[in-house]
């Protein structure tokens, strides 16, 4: 029998004992204990059986384990590549919302400036007054800002709040869309997180190819060591047969255990040399005593091969739930995919508005902003340059007054000394010709008036009924305080 190593529960002091063992004869008495160890020695068959059905059952999850691992790792990279693909969607939705909300805070800070530069100019308009002057006695003092349409201003107002109020529930709607992502994101990757990780060994990621081996190495050891045990028990076999009487004692001792026939074995053994049968008693009694040593070492084998196998459950449990979860993942991702579609359109939906809406109606109050206030700006200078214009007009028509009265006084000089002149004429000539000889010799001379034309027949009309000192003219045009004009000027002088 092949030797095996010695378990390690064996003593110095039983090595001693089996070897004073192998040295004394062998009795039938000890042929027929052989034997029946022997025979009981083979039932560890069974191990064998077990042994069988285990590689066979290895073998399958070898091949499973090489079709889960490749489909794991093939299912994670196509995760990775669906997880980039989505947070890519993910940020470029970020860059259009940025983008959009960036420009919408800069318009809107263009629109609050120049509204409030047309506040200040509408403030100025409502602290100018109207000169006193300038309108109907009894009149409420009234402002320039009492002679603008303020409707436009406040139209255009509500129209901004209006478009602002949009884009804001856009946004409302875009950030309740892209929260949503968010969320099935966190999940998603939340979910991957969790997803079992498959125990790797080093240098290889899988141990089963080993454990594998190691299985076929443990079975070939026991079906070594068993095929042993079947020599073993031949040679028992043999040697009862070689020995009378052998058959009678085995069946005695036993009750139920005979050799076997000669028709299961074969003839009858050849006779040999009671020297050939010593020879092979000793080599059955030193083979005897390691009969329980390679059940031993069988049985070791076993278990050993049973707790690779468990070795093995464990490993390809770890696959097959990897491979369950990443299934599981890949409906997640599928899922967030078709929600996917819905979120790009909200952006689309949130960017469109931008482009059609909120930015042209931003663009056009801040357009509109600037102009109402050039033209109220205008209208604050126009009314600077009335006063002055005002003031000029009195001045000229003044001037134009002292001119005529001083022409009125010429005339009238010129009307007086013409009369003189006729009446000194007459006085010397006028008993000397007769009247007949010129119709006019005793006419008076021709009066000349200066004064003021008037601008429509309403007004000719009215001189008629004023006094003749009513001065029409000077009531059009106001008498406005120096100090009034000064600022008029200074107005002028500093818009321009």
């Amino acid at each position: 029998m092949a030797s095996s190593p010695s378990p390690a529960s064996s003593t110095t002091s039983a090595s001693s004992q089996r070897s004073l063992h192998q040295d004394r004869p062998q009795t039938l008495e000890d042929l027929v204990t052989h034997f029946v160890a022997s025979k009981r020695s083979l039932q560890t068959q069974t191990i064998l059986w077990r042994a069988n059905g285990i590689v066979t059952s290895a073998r399958e999850l070898l091949e499973e384990n090489a079709i889960l691992a490749a489909k794991n790792m093939s299912i994670r990279n196509i995760v990775n590549e669906q997880v980039d693909a989505l947070e890519a969607v993910r940020r470029g939705i970020d860059v259009v919302e940025a983008d959009v909300q960036a420009e919408f805070k800069q318009l809107l800070h263009d629109l609050d400036t120049s509204f409030a530069g047309l506040k200040s100019t509408l403030a100025v308009l409502r602290e100018t007054p109207i000169e006193s002057a300038l309108q109907p006695s009894g009149t409420p003092q009234k402002h320039l800002f009492d002679f603008i349409d303020n409707t436009t201003v406040t139209a255009l107002e509500n129209s901004l709040r209006a478009c602002i109020d949009r884009y804001n529930e856009a946004r409302s709607s875009l950030e309740e869309s892209t929260d949503a992502f968010d969320t099935s994101l966190e999940n998603l990757n939340s979910s991957i997180d969790n997803v079992p990780k498959t125990p790797v060994t080093s240098p290889t990621p899988s141990p089963i190819p080993s454990l594998y081996r190691d299985l076929e190495g443990h079975a070939r050891e026991s079906a070594q060591a068993f095929q042993s045990l079947v020599k073993h028990y031949d040679l028992c076999v043999t040697a009862l047969r070689h020995t009378e009487g052998g058959a009678a004692a085995v069946t005695q001792a036993t009750g139920d255990v005979s050799l076997p026939s000669g028709d299961d074995h074969g003839p009858p053994p050849d006779p040999i040399s009671e020297e050939e049968r010593q020879e092979m008693l000793g080599v059955l009694g030193r083979d005897a005593q390691e009969v329980e040593d390679v059940v031993t070492e069988i049985r070791e084998h076993g278990s050993e091969m049973s707790y690779l196998l468990s070795q093995i459950d464990v490993h390809i449990a770890h696959l097959r739930n990897e491979d369950s979860a990443l299934g599981s993942i890949l409906k997640m991702i599928a899922n967030i995919a078709t929600e996917v579609k819905g979120h790009i359109a909200t952006s689309r939906a949130f960017h469109r508005s931008w482009l059609e809406d909120t930015r042209p109606t931003l663009l056009n109050g801040i357009e509109e902003w600037e102009s109402q206030r050039d033209f109220y700006e205008r209208f604050d200078l126009a009314y600077a340059e009335l006063l002055v214009e005002i003031s000029s007009r009195r001045r000229r028509y003044e001037k134009a007054k002292r001119k005529a009265e001083e022409a009125q006084k010429e005339l009238d000089r010129l009307h007086a000394e013409d009369e003189r002149a006729r009446e000194q004429f007459t006085l010397a000539q006028g008993d000397f010709l007769p009247l007949d000889i010129w119709p006019g010799l005793r006419d008076p001379p021709r009066r000349y008036e200066v004064r003021a034309v008037p601008i429509s027949q309403e007004q000719e009309l009215e001189e008629v009924e004023e006094d003749q000192d009513t001065d029409l003219v000077a009531k059009s045009i106001p008498q406005l305080g120096r100090n009034v004009v000064e600022r008029a000027l200074v107005r002028v002088k500093r818009r321009m």
